[in-house]
């Protein structure tokens, strides 16, 4: 066999002869022959070598001698002892106790020292500067007591005093009785290419593997073991595998053999490594193998990077894709595959049925637009919170966006179990809410969809509990609706519904129909309220509970409100000219969302200012969930006062507000809702609450009115009669029971005309376009007059208004 001549020279000065080299060594020459021949042209050849020689020396026993001065130290066979006088890297023997007791003429070539200056010296404070000694000094020690071996990259003090970079390999060195007799230092420079490669691992903060497939053992890097958080690894591959998580093992394992059957082009694989500390490290291994002629893999190195925050990012990031950000709900994505997954269920199984609800607040925008969007987000949480108690185990809540939510029902057994949740949602909505030191009430209309087999898609399904959900609102907002085949036709009416309000603008297709307020004692007619209709071109006169609520959630209730206010001051100033009365007062709703408008106050200076009429003569009806926004209804409410314009709380009794309320905004007067007077009993449904409210009023000097008086019963016999300050709104009947219900008591201008220059405070009925009618035809209404009753300290009033739902 062919071999390089300094290492025939060695073996031969020992052996004899390669044959008669010991057994088992011949392989190990042999590797280091071909290391030695590539050394003269690649110096990377001299990294390999170091570490073979470095191994045959942990592995060859080795004899001690005594010094003269008695110490113990190592001594080497003769053969050995050559091959490290000749390596062409530095070579240091130290005893047990760290003194130099070798030194070949590479270590004189790298260190600057001659053998005979450094023997007897101790090699840390040799060859380490003096920041670093203390920590080489005790990994010395660690490496002789463990009998592992330990590559450091560390800078080598020179005698000149520069550091320079080095590759050390630390050899731990046993008798032959197993005993510690010293270390062993090989060190050199790393070569340019070498270095190179090292910087960038280094710079990367990887680990490097090589794992040795035939012989099973498994070299890794201290950057590898410093990502487990352990100095020292047994060379052995189950130090790897026994440290992954049980279930990415089987993941783990696949690739690797796919790699090694030749299935792969290389390896690599995520998964989870335990830590010193009990924790879970994420981390990506790529490697590729080398292979014999043959095309087996003898050999696999590659990295391993440490990618837990990487994946704790992207976790993150899918996390915030599939959930809203400010309730961190799921969102429209991950509930769209949260019901796509329930309609396999269904197909799996037979008798399974979930279903959709769909969530919409009431007046949401009005809290956003009076308080503020810090607000709004804060009911939003406040409304996820109190929906979650509503759910059953299993069930999901999501949010759409804006103020709409959907819960998806699991294991829906009979469509009453879905309304039992709606009703408990409709139960925790109608406390207030706390919010920027505000009382705020927020309901929900909820629109309902049942799983059936005619759907096949998720977005079908929430489509149709959205349908029920407007549905809901139309109703009246608060309402629970579950959605039936006969609302999918309903759906596009709902956008033709928008299109033809913005075409009734501009056709000025809406009308102003009139209710006179009287004074009971007097019959004399006080002011008129006026109330918006549409004449619609197909369906004819409209009203407005058809319309009203849907403009207002698209926000047509502005500009179809400043028509009503500029209409209705026209009208209302040309008829009380007509008449010559100028005590008339003209009463109009006023929403929440006009009421927040930025040219309000301005509109209405206008409207007084183009019609001659003083803000006195302007009334303006408000509900009660106006009064619950903000600062800013608070503070519009007081610059509307200051203009002298009178307040109204309208449908008192319906809402969330109190008395308290007529006070804090100075409103003028108010008028209690129809529903405490109608409904079965022919006495009213709450007499004594209507009284109780009337004391309560009266003590505040303010006035009140009564809405929905049907009966002669409600309005005298010692009820309403004799309350001072009491005005009395009549609803369909006639208060002196003479004619029938069902008459409407809505009067258009020229009617007004009429009964204002005849009577002073009988209405009739008549369209502005033929006002020189005497009087309406009976189907259309019928003349008011009330029952004239005895005159208090302050005038009783009548005011009659149309029933509710035509």
């Amino acid at each position: 066999m062919k071999m390089h001549r300094l290492l025939r020279r060695q073996l031969d000065a020992q052996f004899g002869s390669h044959a008669d080299a010991p057994s088992g060594l011949a392989r190990l020459f042999r590797d280091i022959d071909a290391e030695y021949r590539r050394a003269d042209q690649d110096r990377e050849a001299l990294s390999r070598a170091l570490a073979l020689i470095g191994d045959l020396a942990q592995r060859h026993a080795v004899g001690t001698e005594e010094t003269k001065g008695g110490a113990r130290r190592p001594a080497f066979s003769r053969a050995l002892r050559r091959l490290f006088e000749q390596a062409p890297f530095a070579v240091v023997i130290c005893d047990s106790s760290m003194q130099v007791t070798s030194w070949n003429a590479g270590a004189g070539r790298l260190f600057g020292y001659s053998a005979k200056q450094a023997t007897g010296r101790e090699a840390a404070a040799l060859l380490f500067a003096e920041q670093e000694r203390n920590e080489a000094r005790e990994e010395l020690r660690e490496v002789a007591a463990s009998g592992e071996p330990r590559r450091w990259q560390r800078a080598a003090l020179m005698r000149t005093g520069e550091e320079v970079p080095c590759e050390w390999t630390v050899v731990p060195l046993r008798d032959k009785h197993g005993a510690s007799a010293g270390i062993a230092l090989l060190a050199q420079e790393p070569s340019a290419g070498r270095d190179r490669f090292a910087l960038v691992l280094d710079a990367t903060g990887d680990g490097a593997w090589d794992w040795d497939v035939r012989t099973k053992r498994l070299w890794v890097s201290e950057a590898w073991r410093s990502i487990v958080g352990v100095p020292q690894l047994p060379e052995e591959p189950a130090a790897w595998l026994d440290r992954i998580h049980p279930a990415d093992r089987e993941q783990f394992d696949a690739a690797f053999l796919a790699h090694v059957e030749g299935r792969s082009e290389r390896f690599e694989n995520e998964h989870r490594l335990l830590h010193r500390d009990g924790s879970w490290k994420w981390v990506l291994a790529r490697g590729a193998g080398v292979r014999d002629r043959s095309g087996k893999v003898v050999r696999i190195a590659g990295s391993l990077m440490d990618v837990t925050q990487r994946k704790a990012v992207a976790d993150r990031m899918l996390h915030d894709a599939l959930h809203d950000p400010l309730t961190r709900l799921p969102n429209r994505a991950l509930f769209l595959d949260l019901v796509k997954r329930a309609f396999s269920r269904a197909r799996r199984r037979e008798g399974y049925r979930f279903a959709v609800l769909f969530l919409d607040l009431d007046r949401f925008k009005a809290v956003n637009d009076g308080l503020g969007h810090a607000a709004g987000d804060e009911l939003l949480v406040q409304m996820c919170a109190r929906l979650q108690t509503c759910l059953r185990e299993g069930d999901t809540l999501a949010r759409q966006g804006g103020d709409e939510f959907t819960i998806l029902l699991d294991d829906v057994r009979e469509p009453n179990d879905a309304t039992v949740v709606a009703d408990r949602i409709h139960q925790v909505t109608t406390k207030p809410f706390a919010i920027s030191g505000h009382e705020v009430f927020a309901t929900a209309s909820i629109g309902i969809a049942l799983s059936a087999p005619t759907y096949t898609r998720p977005e079908d399904l929430l489509l149709d509990a959205d349908t029920a959900m407007y549905r809901a609102k139309a109703q009246g907002r608060a309402r629970t609706v579950v959605f039936d085949a006969t609302m999918r036709e309903r759906a596009p009416q709902l956008l033709d519904l928008e299109a033809d309000l913005r075409r009734a603008l501009v056709r000025d297709e809406f009308r102003v129909h009139y209710l006179p307020i009287v004074e009971v004692a007097s019959g004399r007619i006080q002011g008129l309220e006026a109330l918006i209709r549409w004449a619609h071109p197909k369906r004819g006169l409209v009203s407005p509970e058809h319309f009203v609520p849907f403009a207002e959630e698209t926000g047509l209730i502005v500009p179809i409100g400043r028509w009503l206010l500029d209409q209705a001051g026209q009208q209302f100033q040309e008829c009380r000219r007509a008449a010559g009365a100028t005590a008339l007062t003209l009463n109009v709703n006023l929403s929440s969302k006009q009421l927040l408008q930025n040219d309000l106050l301005e509109h209405i200076d206008q409207v007084l200012e183009a019609h001659h009429l003083q803000p006195r003569d302007l009334v303006l009806e408000l509900t009660e969930n106006t009064f619950q926004f903000s600062d800013q209804a608070t503070s519009r409410l007081a610059q509307l006062r200051a203009r002298g314009v009178r307040l109204y709380m309208d449908d008192f009794g319906t809402g969330y507000s109190s008395l308290n309320a007529l006070y804090r905004y100075q409103l003028d007067s108010l008028k209690i809702d129809r529903s405490l007077f109608t409904g079965g009993s022919p006495r009213g449904q709450a007499p004594e609450l209507v009284r109780t409210i009337v004391s309560l009023a009266r003590d505040l000097g303010k006035d009140v009115i009564a809405e929905g008086v049907e009966t002669a019963e409600q309005f005298g016999r010692g009820r309403l009669r004799r309350r001072a300050g009491l005005l009395l709104l009549a609803a369909r009947r006639r208060v002196d029971g003479a004619r029938p219900a069902g008459a409407r008591r809505e009067l258009v201008i020229g009617g007004f005309r009429r009964a204002l220059t005849d009577r002073g405070g009988r209405g009739c009925s008549s369209d502005r376009r033929h006002c020189r009618n005497s009087r309406p035809r009976s189907r259309r209404g019928t003349t008011c007059r009330p029952r004239q009753g005895p005159r208090n300290r302050r005038g009783n009033t009548l005011r009659q208004k149309e029933p509710s739902g035509d």
